[in-house]
């Protein structure tokens, strides 16, 4: 049987409501007309109250880069003093969920969506990410839907997480893996 002969039963079916299109078209128009150009090094407390307006949760102290996309603030949480950098792409189709003091560095994705590619309608799928307190994410990441990156732990350049990440360690590759031991030589309380 030829999985290509029936076209109109693998259809995609969009599974998100007349509400939740009309949120996202909200936000990124909001994203479009009052974020997105706003300059860099200012007006930090406006972008926090722009996504706080959309449902999220975001700490005292943080900072978003006025580049960073969120795809639906509802789904985003930040702890204190945590920040996205310049193209930071957080594809929130899922909870995005960010501890206190985490860095996530320019042009990272975090990817709470993705497609079963085991049916030809390709079905959206869905997973949260965790990044839990002192974790930094360093520039050009892909981190996979349902991960959980733990506390302290750092991420090298260009890696794909695909999986957890343990504690209190420096993690790189494609995939990435534990390189070693996160040594902390000074603690520096804000």
């Amino acid at each position: 049987m030829n999985p290509m002969s029936d076209f109109g039963a693998l259809r995609y079916r969009n599974r998100f409501s007349s509400t939740d299109k009309l949120r996202r078209w909200a936000w990124e128009l909001v994203w479009l007309l009052g974020f997105r150009p706003t300059p860099r090094w200012a007006l930090h407390g406006w972008r926090r109250f722009l996504l706080r307006s959309f449902g999220a949760q975001v700490g005292t102290g943080c900072r978003i880069a006025p580049s960073c996309r969120v795809w639906a603030p509802w789904n985003l949480s930040m702890g204190e003093f945590s920040a996205l950098g310049d193209g930071v792409d957080c594809y929130s189709m899922d909870r995005i969920t960010l501890g206190s003091k985490v860095a996530v560095s320019q042009r990272t994705f975090l990817c709470a969506g993705s497609h079963d590619i085991r049916s030809l309608s390709r079905p959206l799928i869905t997973g949260p990410i965790t990044i839990e307190d002192h974790v930094w994410i360093a520039a050009e990441s892909f981190v996979h839907p349902n991960v959980v990156i733990r506390e302290g732990a750092v991420i090298g350049a260009r890696s794909v997480v695909t999986k957890e990440m343990p504690a209190w360690s420096v993690c790189a590759g494609h995939p990435c893996r534990k390189l070693k031991d996160r040594v902390v030589k000074e603690r520096h309380h804000v």
